[in-house]
C-alpha cells in the first residue's frame, strides 16, 4: 500500500498520450463516516463506537472519514477520539474539514490526524484512492489556507481547490493504472446557492473527465463528499457523484437537530463491476413533530437517511 503526498506535479496540459489499461475491477468494500462533529455532538464516542461495531461486522477494506470530524485537535477527550477511529481492524484515512481548521492550522490537523499531507492519494485493494483538499480561500488572486477560523471572515470566497493541486491531482491521475475513487470534504458537484460545494469545481470535473477520455474508460469510477449533511447522488459525464449525510445532525430552522442514530455507509464492488453502497436511515428525532417547511438546505431538501444504490460499472 502505497501512500503520495500533495505535491505541485505537472501541469493538467502535460496529461496527452494515452496509456493501455485494463477494465478491470477487484472486490473491494470501505465504510464512510461523515461530519461526526464530536465537539458539539455529546454523544459523539457512541456513535462512533456504533460505526466501529458496523465495521467490524461488514469487515472493510478501509474505512474514510469525509471531514469535520473534530473541531479542535488541543481537548484531551478529542485526542481519544482521534484514537478511537483508528482501532478499527483496517486502514483508516481522513479528510480534513472546514471545522478542524477552526483553532488551528493545516500543519497541527496533519500529524494530528495521522495523515500525510492536506492533500494525499493511496493504493489499497486493486484501486488508487484520492483524498483532497477544499479548505481554501481565493482572495484577490492568492489562495490562503484556512486557519484559526479565518474563513468565517471571507464567507463569500471559500472551498477552493488550489491550482497547485489541481496540477497535482492531474499528474497522480495520469501515474496510476487503477480505477479511481475521489474523496473531498466539500462537494465536487454541488451548485447550488450559498455556501456550497467547491466554486472552481468544472476545473477539478475536467480534470477527471480528461483522464476518463485519456484511457478510454471510466477510470475515474466515483467521488464522495461530506460537509452539506445531505443524502445526495448524482451521474455526471460517467462518473457518480455521492454526498453523505451525516453522522450527528442536521440543520432545520438555523438550529442543530441531531439524529438519534449515527449514519454512515458501506460500499462495495465486486469483480463484475457491481458497484452497490448500502445507506442507513435513523430514527425520527422525538423532539420533534414534524419537520419544518424550512427543512431545504442549499437547494436540497434535507433528510434523515443515506440512499441505498446500485450501479453496474461496466455499462456504457
Amino acid at each position: 500500500m502505497g501512500i503520495t503526498a500533495g505535491l505541485a506535479g505537472l501541469p493538467i496540459d502535460s496529461v496527452i498520450a494515452a496509456e493501455p489499461s485494463v477494465k478491470k475491477f477487484k472486490p473491494l468494500k470501505f465504510g464512510i463516516l461523515a461530519d461526526i462533529h464530536r465537539d458539539c455532538t455529546s454523544d459523539a464516542e457512541e456513535r462512533l463506537d456504533a460505526f466501529l461495531k458496523k465495521v467490524e461486522v461488514e469487515k472493510p477494506d478501509f474505512i474514510i472519514d469525509l471531514g469535520d470530524f473534530i473541531h479542535d485537535p488541543n481537548p484531551p477527550k478529542n485526542q481519544d477520539f482521534a484514537k478511537q477511529f483508528k482501532t478499527a481492524r483496517c486502514p483508516a484515512y481522513h479528510v480534513i474539514g472546514n471545522h478542524e481548521l477552526e483553532k488551528v492550522s493545516k500543519k497541527e490537523i496533519v500529524p494530528f490526524l495521522e495523515m500525510p499531507a492536506p492533500y494525499y492519494s493511496f493504493d489499497l485493494g486493486g484501486y488508487h484512492c484520492v483524498v483532497l483538499d477544499g479548505n481554501n480561500i481565493y482572495s484577490k488572486g492568492k489562495f490562503i489556507d484556512y486557519e484559526a477560523g479565518n474563513y468565517f471572515k471571507f464567507l463569500n470566497d471559500l472551498s477552493y481547490v488550489t491550482d497547485a493541486q489541481c496540477e497535482w491531482l492531474a499528474a497522480d491521475l495520469k501515474a496510476t493504472k487503477l480505477p479511481v475513487f475521489v474523496f473531498s470534504h466539500q462537494s465536487l458537484l454541488r451548485d447550488t446557492p450559498g455556501i456550497s460545494g467547491i466554486p472552481n469545481r468544472e476545473y477539478v470535473q475536467m480534470i477527471l473527465e480528461k483522464e476518463n477520455e485519456r484511457v478510454g474508460f471510466n477510470k475515474i469510477v466515483a467521488c464522495f463528499n461530506g460537509h452539506h449533511h445531505c443524502d445526495f447522488y448524482r451521474c455526471l459525464n460517467n462518473i457518480h457523484y455521492f454526498g453523505i449525510n451525516t453522522a450527528s445532525h442536521i440543520w432545520l430552522n438555523n438550529k442543530r437537530v441531531f439524529l438519534q442514530d449515527p449514519l454512515f455507509c458501506f460500499v462495495e464492488i465486486n469483480a463484475s463491476g457491481r458497484f452497490s453502497l448500502t445507506g442507513k436511515t435513523s430514527q425520527f428525532p422525538q423532539t420533534l413533530e414534524e419537520i419544518p417547511s424550512q427543512s431545504v438546505r442549499y437547494g436540497y431538501q434535507q433528510t434523515f437517511t443515506i440512499t441505498d444504490h446500485v450501479l453496474n460499472l461496466l455499462k456504457g
